[in-house]
């Protein structure tokens, strides 16, 4: 693409009525992680529970795996599926969980220690972003259910619970992990369908497995930041600019690609990246790296290669009913 289309395409996006608030840099990632794999689909499964486990947006999962009957799977089915993320690196050590990518990010001197899926609280009961500190932790927590709760389930013609004791009916699992905001904590699930999810009541829900590594090694006092950025940006060892764009999730809308355009522009980063390829990416927003780095070739508009396969081994996802 030539220079002046590269200009006109940056203009037409960056200066847009939707863009003309002042945009604000984005910050710059050096990391990407994660892999696409094939995921071979156990009895039971569903679509919604894979694209949880491996943070997937559904858009994604259509992309890589046409399918004729996407509410029936079969076991032996082989899909492909993608946990890839740029990496959130905030913080030489502490947790970053991002609400967008639904994913907590574990780091330790610098390095990544691990990334597990997290459900995080649905569009009415919003995760509130900010930064926490681990205050405190609880083996076999007792569930004080909260009043607005309570509500909820009067609303809903429910039973009404106050409390919910220690064992398999408990929605906080095994395992409780007390942040400095009052009222909110890491914790387990007996629903860990759900995980990787806009599902939870505000906390962040994390598989029983990855709770329990949490709770026996994070320490009190470790930070953690809680962000929301549907927008991504990185630019790896290679050189390479990578973007990431998930819908809004809060917000119910598009990304609108001027305002990313408009981000890009103050970061300093319209000599690195391609406008065209941007817009697709912003477009697509299926909620995974992909490269719009200036010069960089792609076959146009090609969603990721992969059909879904019969295959010869099975592996699955964990089922179970929704918790709160």
């Amino acid at each position: 693409m030539s220079w002046g289309l590269q200009l006109a395409t940056i203009l037409a996006l960056a200066l847009a009525p939707d863009a003309l608030a002042a945009p604000r840099a984005l910050p710059l990632y050096a990391d990407v992680a994660g892999s696409e794999r094939e995921y071979v689909v156990a009895s039971g499964d569903t679509l919604w529970a894979i694209s949880g486990r491996f943070t997937m947006t559904n858009r994604l999962l259509d992309a890589l795996n046409p399918l004729d009957d996407r509410n029936h799977l079969h076991a032996g089915l082989r899909l492909r599926v993608s946990d890839r993320h740029i990496v959130p690196a905030r913080q030489s050590d502490g947790l970053v969980i991002d609400v967008a990518a639904r994913t907590l990010f574990w780091f330790r001197q610098r390095t990544l220690e691990a990334r597990f899926p997290v459900a995080v609280g649905r569009v009415d009961w919003t995760t509130p972003a900010g930064r926490y500190r681990i205050s405190g932790r609880r083996e076999d927590p007792i569930w004080h259910v909260p009043p607005s709760i309570q509500d909820e389930m009067r609303q809903r013609g429910e039973p009404v619970v106050t409390t919910v004791a220690p064992g398999p009916d408990n929605p906080l699992g095994k395992y409780w992990i007390q942040l400095s905001a009052g009222g909110y904590g890491i914790h387990g699930t007996n629903a860990p369908m759900s995980v990787g999810k806009v599902a939870t009541h505000g906390c962040m829900r994390l598989l029983p497995e990855h709770v329990e590594r949490l709770f026996r090694e994070a320490q009190d006092g470790l930070r953690v930041d809680v962000v929301d950025e549907p927008v991504k940006v990185a630019r790896d060892a290679e050189g390479r600019m990578w973007l990431e764009v998930h819908p809004d999730l809060y917000h119910g809308r598009p990304v609108p690609a001027a305002d990313v355009a408009a981000r890009l522009i103050v970061t300093g980063l319209e000599d690195a990246v391609d406008l065209i390829a941007v817009a697709g990416v912003v477009g697509r927003a299926w909620g995974t790296p992909e490269e719009v780095t200036r010069g960089h070739v792609e076959a146009a508009d090609a969603a990721p290669a992969g059909r879904a396969t019969e295959p010869t081994t099975t592996a699955g996802v964990s089922r179970s009913v929704a918790g709160p």
